[in-house]
């Protein structure tokens, strides 16, 4: 009778242990997929994501000193002064998830004053959102926005790509969007989706394969475009037609108008303070981006640098102006 009834135990206990070991083998085996998925799609990607980090830092190396973000103060004085905005409230309702606990949320090494972190420059906020629309089959997840050069290097201890050369992230240009916790197809359509805004001079992606992050930069000719999705979304004033929409045609270009501009000592990063002194004659640039080859490559620079000067600022006095939301 007792062995009889040791035999049902055992039994049992074999079933319970089945139906738990099962699953869990299950589950090894799909996040073995997944990463197996996830690293052959990042190796095919190392050749563009090593172009894309040339062309990063050829292109916003020149405005560091004056873009760049020193410390915690330079943030605070950037979401007061509109130099930096804040991401919408309820990202949720643009498609956008917003890491704010587990695994490298945004300002995990200053969280204690995490929400001036969920913050970028209009631009590189108008790039998230007009991403994030793109995508149909789940949110982005968003795990890194703006932040200083002290942070900068107190994150470079535990994370290989946080570069001091060109940090975008503390020039407020620049969004990570995480792979970790989204689902494979979802992963798939965000690559697609950078990918295709990559290819039509949108946006410089690098595909991270130490964070598993989709690091974006807006491209600079398409600041101005991305300060009026923000202002579009923000406060429901029109934009004009993506400049690179495949119905509209139209050969991608910034007209830059610059009202005003001062001297800036080295990351000196209070340049949106509304102090400008005004300029007799305003200057007015047209940045080609298929720029012909040849010319005086100096001229070529100069306009390159009043045509991001120029965007940045008149995207900080438009942000400024009555209708603008605090």
């Amino acid at each position: 009778m007792l062995s009889r009834i040791g035999g049902r135990v055992g039994a049992i206990t074999l079933v319970i242990f089945c139906l738990t070991a099962i699953p869990a083998r299950a589950q090894r085996s799909s996040e073995a997929n997944y990463l197996t998925s996830v690293n052959t799609m990042l190796a095919g990607l190392a050749p563009a994501s090593t172009q894309s980090a040339l062309a990063i830092r050829e292109s916003y190396r020149p405005f560091l000193d004056l873009l760049a973000l020193d410390n915690f103060n330079q943030i605070e004085t950037g979401l007061a002064d509109g130099g930096l905005v804040p991401l919408p409230n309820e990202p949720e309702r643009f498609n956008v998830r917003v890491r704010l606990d587990g695994l490298s949320p945004i300002g995990e090494m200053d969280m204690s004053r995490q929400a001036s972190y969920v913050s970028a420059r209009a631009a590189t906020i108008g790039c998230l959102l007009d991403v994030a629309s793109r995508v149909k089959s789940g949110p982005i997840e968003v795990t890194s926005l703006v932040r200083h050069l002290g942070y900068q290097q107190q994150l470079r201890a535990t994370n290989l790509n946080a570069t001091d050369d060109v940090p975008t992230h503390a020039l407020g240009m620049a969004f990570d969007i995480a792979m970790v916790n989204t689902p494979l197809k979802t992963v798939r359509e965000i690559n697609d989706v950078l990918q295709r805004m990559s290819a039509a001079g949108d946006i410089l992606v690098i595909a991270e394969r130490h964070q598993l992050v989709f690091h974006v930069v807006p491209q600079p000719s398409r600041l101005g475009w991305y300060t009026e999705v923000y202002t579009h979304l923000i406060t429901g004033q029109p934009s004009s037609t993506h400049p690179g929409d495949v119905s509209a045609s139209v050969t991608p270009a910034v007209d830059a108008v610059i009202s005003s501009l001062r001297p800036m000592p080295a990351f000196a990063a209070e340049w949106w303070a509304a102090d400008n002194v005004p300029l007799d004659m305003p200057i007015s640039v047209r940045v080609e981006p298929d720029h012909p080859a040849g010319g005086d490559v100096g001229t070529r620079g100069l306009i390159g640098y009043f045509g991001l000067v120029g965007e940045l600022l008149s995207s900080t006095w438009r942000l400024m102006s009555p209708w603008a939301v605090g």
